[in-house]
């Protein structure tokens, strides 16, 4: 992420060749603008925080989650629907606390740049556009990185059912295998 942070700089900052001074605004050309260097710091810091707050939400969610398997399988000696209440509650409490932990980093963020920015609403937009991306590209490089282990586990479940117990590849006599297979399933 910080390399990618660094090309961000690098590229929003040579579009005007790291130029300190004011520029014509695109969208009224009486008014000045910020310079594009600074408006290529401030694209890294967002898309920063975007990685971060994506981070601190994953790390959330993830605990929240541990939680709410936890009551959940506690109520589910009482009753299944006991149990869905639960896990329906708690999955809702998630969602709403990371939808509000980005809404409340972003609108921090939108509020901290605009006393530099003040009426520049185009070099403003174009600094936070780097909060969105910094989260984006988090869920990708965990989208992928979760997909070598899902992988990972895969040849391993292979491996031991076939020296183990001589089960051929992905047949599903191998526990291992069926819960791979049920994970690729919830995942798509």
């Amino acid at each position: 992420m910080i390399a990618f942070a660094v090309l961000i700089f690098v590229f929003l900052g040579s579009v005007e060749g790291f130029s300190t001074g004011y520029q014509q605004c695109t969208y009224d050309t009486t008014k000045m603008c910020k310079p594009a260097l600074f408006t290529a710091v401030f694209s890294t810091v967002s898309f920063i925080l975007g990685a971060i707050t994506f981070v601190i939400s994953g790390f959330l969610g993830m605990k929240i989650a541990t939680y709410a398997n936890a009551r959940s399988t506690l109520e589910a000696r009482k009753g299944v629907g006991k149990a869905f209440i639960v896990a329906f509650r708690s999955v809702a409490v998630m969602g709403f606390l990371l939808a509000a932990n980005g809404l409340l980093v972003l609108y921090i963020t939108i509020n901290v740049f605009k006393i530099y920015y003040g009426d520049d609403w185009e070099g403003l937009f174009e600094a936070i556009t780097g909060y969105g991306l910094g989260g984006s590209s988090m869920a990708l490089f965990g989208r992928v990185g979760g997909g070598i282990y899902t992988k990972a586990a895969d040849v391993g479940a292979d491996l031991v059912g076939k020296v183990e117990r001589n089960i051929p590849e992905d047949d599903p006599k191998n526990p291992a295998v069926n819960i791979y297979f049920s994970h690729i399933i919830l995942v798509k």
